[in-house]
């Protein structure tokens, strides 16, 4: 019976999943993609302005024929003050996409700024080639720290993956959003807008400067006090994805005010799985 190799299966696992999860993260990590030069989203942005522009055309007729019309102070008092508001809210609706444009210029010139050009191959692709080329025939250790690192940059690749497509849903709904600043019961709309924004667009620079700090610290791991080790750079690699993945989260909670757990999509979603579950063990038990 011949001998089954589990430590070389472990590293032909690793040798196969840590290139592919490293190039899919690089790709995603370090350039947010300009949603406002694809004509399609430039297309529904200017639908959704137009629904917008309707509403403040509405909105300011409503506030004026108020002022004409009313005979009370407070009345004319409180559409003096909501006309200067609207008329905010609609220059930001109007200009929110170059607003867009102009951020995830900013946001990916930092990025550049911090990691220099090309950074998913630069510095990104240096630190996990040079992982993957001297680690993984390390021995079995080696191999779980490297499809550690393969899970974690798959994972980060996912979260990356949903923040664009909150980036692309924040560009579309832009002038909707800023415009409920003209409402002062909504107000808190588009100032929910511009955080989830903010801190969806520059979190990449966060995780650009977790890279930066951690390239650092693997050229010099007596920073940390430890002797240089093979291992021990490994270990740093996982734990730098591990911070880079949590980041988001971080950010996530601090926008809206509650842990990703909370949200009521996420609630759903786990109330049905363990729905499901309980019915699929029931009908086990039962046949």
């Amino acid at each position: 019976m011949p001998f089954f190799n589990f430590g070389g299966l472990l590293q032909s696992l690793a040798a196969q999943l840590l290139p592919a999860a490293a190039s899919a993260a690089g790709l995603l990590l370090f350039q947010t993609p300009a949603f406002t030069e694809i004509a399609d989203v430039r297309g529904l942005w200017l639908v959704v302005l137009g629904v917008t522009d309707t509403m403040f055309v509405l909105a300011l007729l409503f506030a004026g024929g108020l002022i004409m019309t009313s005979g009370t102070f407070q009345s004319r008092y409180t559409a003096k003050l909501l006309i200067p508001r609207l008329l905010l809210a609609a220059v930001l609706a109007n200009a929110s996409l170059i607003i867009c444009s102009s951020l995830t210029h900013l946001d990916n010139a930092l990025v550049v700024g911090i990691l220099g050009a090309d950074p998913a191959t630069n510095s990104w692709g240096t630190v996990t080639g040079q992982f993957a080329s001297s680690n993984l025939t390390g021995g079995i250790v080696f191999a779980l720290v490297a499809i550690a690192a393969a899970v974690m940059g798959l994972f980060l690749a996912i979260v990356y993956i949903a923040r664009d497509l909150l980036l692309l849903l924040l560009t579309v709904l832009a002038p909707l959003a800023l415009a409920t600043y003209g409402v002062p019961g909504l107000d808190e709309m588009a100032r929910l807008w511009w955080r989830g924004y903010l801190i969806g667009l520059f979190v990449q620079v966060g995780d650009a400067l977790l890279l930066r700090v951690g390239t650092m610290l693997l050229v010099h791991p007596g920073w940390l006090g430890t002797p240089a080790s093979a291992l021990i750079s490994a270990l740093m690699l996982v734990a730098l994805l591990y911070v880079m993945f949590k980041l988001p989260f971080v950010a996530y909670k601090w926008v809206f005010r509650h842990p990703v757990s909370q949200n009521p999509v996420v609630t759903r979603v786990r109330t049905t799985v363990n729905t499901a579950v309980t019915v699929a063990k029931t009908a086990a038990a039962v046949l």
